[in-house]
């Protein structure tokens, strides 16, 4: 696991490292000890809480939750393929690629409980992760699912919806060749401080990024299907699922359909817990990050 050299948002973090996967791509790391020493970090570790991104996000922008959750515990948030400074990948980003590489980072670092947090289509990517660390006998202490993509809202499914990744699929890249993503993006960001609003910015909407993004746009409502169609097998963990309750200016029906959805997740799962994020809508990691720490720590708790 070999240093970054120095980029955007590195001064941010206790560790900032390279992880490679088993087919030698490299996935950019940030690691914040919460304090604790290098050797009492060797052996077993202590317990880890794992950061997933959204769709089109570098991990930089888990950057409020982390540094709230880094004084109480380890955390680690990481670029997917093609954000930031991780290597593009030339497979097809469906879920099980996303799922390979989530993994190759949980694995890396050493740990004894482990919490996953998962925002939009990271939910999807964190339940995907547990499955099959549960299926392997590993510990799982909890989820966290932050307003996660949600096979149970029928929005996923529309042919409005999928006209709409269609044109993102087409237009990301090209708006990121001409520079135009960043300032459309910068809004989405504005509730986070400099410096890291810049870096995650830049990390975010570079044309790779953008690539990245585009394929993994492809692929979300066949993983979607598949969650629906085959749901996973996640035991009795313990599962929070977290919603944005604010009510937007524009969406309000989607908006709806998806809190019901999140809703119907939680019932569905034993010793799962539903939590409105009152003052927010999507991004509740921007708007609302000290009640994602709060409950990724609460988990660690039990």
């Amino acid at each position: 696991m070999p240093d970054s050299p120095e980029m955007p948002g590195a001064g941010l973090l206790d560790q900032d490292v390279f992880v490679e996967t088993a087919d030698g791509r490299m996935l950019r790391t940030m690691i914040s000890n919460g304090g604790l020493s290098h050797a009492e970090l060797r052996g077993e570790g202590d317990d880890l809480i794992v950061l997933e991104a959204g769709l089109g996000m570098s991990g930089l922008s888990w950057g409020p939750v982390q540094q709230r959750i880094a004084p109480h515990a380890r955390v680690v948030a990481y670029e997917r393929a093609g954000y930031g400074a991780s290597t593009p990948d030339t497979a097809p980003r469906d879920l099980d690629r996303l799922t390979d590489d989530l993994l190759a980072v949980i694995r890396s670092v050493p740990h004894r409980r482990l919490v996953l947090v998962g925002h939009s289509w990271g939910g999807a990517i964190v339940r995907s992760a547990a499955a099959r660390l549960l299926a392997d006998g590993a510990d799982v202490a909890g989820l966290v699912l932050v307003d996660q993509s949600d096979e149970n809202a029928a929005v996923y499914f529309s042919a409005a919806f999928r006209f709409g990744v269609g044109m993102q699929r087409g237009l990301l890249p090209l708006l990121a060749r001409l520079r135009a993503l960043r300032p459309m993006m910068s809004s989405m960001v504005a509730a986070v401080d400099e410096p890291l609003r810049d870096a995650v910015l830049e990390a975010s909407t570079s044309t790779a990024a953008a690539r990245a993004a585009a394929e993994e746009y492809r692929r979300v409502v066949a993983g979607l299907t598949t969650l629906r169609d085959s749901p996973l097998d996640l035991g009795r963990i313990p599962i929070t699922v977290i919603s944005g309750l604010g009510r937007p200016k524009h969406g309000a029906r989607q908006r709806a359909e998806i809190v019901a959805a999140h809703q119907v997740s939680a019932s569905q799962h034993p010793g799962a817990r539903f939590v409105g994020a009152e003052r927010s809508e999507h991004l509740i990691p921007f708007t609302e990050p000290q009640l994602v720490a709060d409950e990724a720590l609460a988990l660690l708790a039990r």
